[in-house]
């Protein structure tokens, strides 16, 4: 290689390593921050305050007015169930809101230690752009999984080491992040569809 390729060589590592160092960091502090939680009256699910996979943060506000089906798990998922969960999930949305306007999947991963920003970003791209896929801090991941209702449970995996298990069932809240029901996280796509539209067509509790 010759001197001048070495010094473009040699700047693009730094470049490269600055970058990551900077996404490393990013990730860190938003991991440290606490989520403060509010039911809204609601007997599951409430508020919730995460990191995203640009390394920002996302909160129930930021969706306010669009319908949030929320599901627990983690791109190393017990059984890999979250992935068929998503999709299927993702094409019953399709099928009740073809426009892509009114509804969003909140993936929330319970391995912060592994799902960092930029593989909650592969992974939600590889399910489709419904998907936004967040994490938090372990103590905080328990506290809020407690107001969805959702275990924590870390399993044994031969490939993985470990690998933590998907919640049964997705949580739907509705524009205003009232809960409205759940839907079986196992269920086929007509089902999902199904579910949803009975969801959605129930009148509203009252505030």
């Amino acid at each position: 290689m010759t001197p001048a390729g070495k010094r473009v060589a040699l700047i693009s590592l730094g470049i490269l390593t600055l970058a990551g160092a900077g996404a490393f960091v990013a990730t860190s502090v938003a991991l440290k921050h606490s989520i403060s939680l509010n039911s809204y009256g609601n007997p599951v699910g409430g508020s919730f305050r995460l990191m995203d996979s640009t390394t920002g943060t996302m909160t129930d506000k930021s969706f306010q007015g669009r319908w949030m089906v929320v599901l627990f798990g983690a791109t190393h998922c017990g059984e890999d169930a979250c992935s068929p969960a998503l999709h299927t999930m993702s094409a019953a949305m399709d099928a009740v809101d073809p426009g892509k306007r009114s509804m969003v999947i909140i993936f929330v991963s319970l391995d912060p230690d592994r799902d960092d920003a930029e593989r909650l970003r592969q992974y939600g791209e590889s399910i489709g752009p419904r998907v936004v896929a967040g994490t938090a801090a372990p103590f905080a991941l328990a506290d809020l999984a407690k107001e969805y209702q959702a275990p924590v449970e870390k399993v044994a995996d031969p490939e993985w080491e470990y690998a933590m298990r998907m919640s049964p069932r997705f949580v739907v809240m509705d524009p205003q992040t009232r809960y409205r029901g759940t839907i079986d996280a196992k269920a086929d796509q007509s089902s999902m569809v199904a579910s949803l539209r009975q969801i959605m067509a129930t009148e509203q509790p009252a505030p």
